[in-house]
């Protein structure tokens, strides 16, 4: 009886060696894409509240109001990153609504970055978001349906692409 049970388990092992053969040279391949990732211990380069300058940039958000930030050059984030990886946090909305984030120029996208109800004591989403290729790069807006309402944002960011 012992012996059957060897023979699976050598089978089994042969079948993930065959695998593994087969699947990591395209793997490597989709790995080796245009873009290079480097990762950071994680750094806030955002927080609208605050009470100076560099993390403010601009303080409370209103909503409808593009924001326009820098991420480039802050944090170890090469200044020709094209992307960056981050958490952002929302903290203290008055209304429901969304914040969505894109490069600063580019076209609005049509998905939100985070969505949120009012008065959540903070609420955070990771997210990949591509930047400029200038500064500021990194484009905010805080949408609601009612028209009026502010947040504050943080963003930390964990990584970049380049």
């Amino acid at each position: 009886m012992t012996q059957p049970r060897r023979e699976f388990g050598f089978s089994v092992l042969l079948a993930v060696a065959v695998a593994v053969a087969i699947l990591l040279p395209d793997w490597a391949a989709a790995q080796a894409g245009p873009y290079q990732y480097y990762a950071l211990t994680p750094c806030r380069v955002v927080d609208t509240r605050e009470p100076s300058e560099p993390l403010r940039q601009g303080g409370l958000i209103t909503a409808a109001v593009q924001r326009n930030l820098t991420v480039k050059g802050r944090c170890g984030v090469s200044a020709t990153a094209a992307a960056v990886t981050l958490n952002l946090t929302i903290t203290g909305p008055t209304q429901d609504g969304f914040v969505s984030l894109w490069p600063v120029g580019g076209a609005f996208p049509t998905v939100s970055t985070i969505n949120f109800s009012a008065f959540e004591p903070a609420l955070a989403n990771g997210a990949i978001v591509p930047l400029a290729a200038g500064t500021p790069d990194l484009a905010a807006i805080y949408g609601t349906a009612l028209g009026a309402g502010t947040i504050h944002l943080i963003v930390d960011v964990t990584g970049y692409f380049e």
